[in-house]
């Protein structure tokens, strides 16, 4: 399966969470098994402003909607660069949190360690892949930010590598 899955159906629908305020990672995975998620172009990102839409129940590019699942029991948390990436290998991207910090808001490209700045919250990502020492990563702020929509981070860096989730999707 090769479908990029709806941040904003998880951010607008998850009503366990707390939308563009946050929330928690175990939460949100039990929310995608049980309920699922449409894809990215069904239901697109716009609530960059910190105001989420309301959650969806047609898709705005005219396709079917549907709602991708996990198969029942798969879900996965994962620790540390190891584990993580036998589970991008295994079954595809996770989704992971970290701490965001002022200085990683100039991200344009290379690999992102945190060196200066306060701490602004927290963000949750999808890591795809892996390089010598970082992850890179898709994030959810469009494709004019850092390397148009991606950016790569350091192993261990800002807490990335201390849980992430994923599943075997469902067919």
């Amino acid at each position: 399966m090769n479908v990029v899955l709806s941040p904003e159906d998880m951010v607008s629908c998850d009503t366990n969470d707390y939308g563009c305020n946050g929330g928690y990672m175990d939460m949100a995975w039990e929310f995608i098994a049980k309920e699922g998620i449409v894809s990215d172009s069904c239901f697109p990102y716009t609530a960059g402003s910190g105001v989420a839409p309301a959650c969806a129940s047609k898709c705005v590019d005219g396709s079917a909607f549907q709602k991708y699942t996990c198969v029942d029991g798969s879900i996965t948390q994962s620790k540390g660069a190891a584990q993580i990436a036998s589970e991008i290998f295994t079954n595809g991207p996770v989704e992971a949190a970290f701490t965001v910090y002022e200085d990683f808001m100039s991200y344009k490209s290379g690999v992102y360690s945190h060196t200066t700045g306060s701490q602004l919250g927290g963000h949750a990502v999808k890591i795809i892949g892996w390089g010598e020492g970082y992850w890179t990563v898709a994030n959810s702020w469009g494709t004019g930010w850092g390397m148009s929509g991606f950016f790569n981070i350091a192993f261990g860096n800002c807490g990335i590598d201390n849980a992430a989730y994923g599943c075997k999707p469902q067919l």
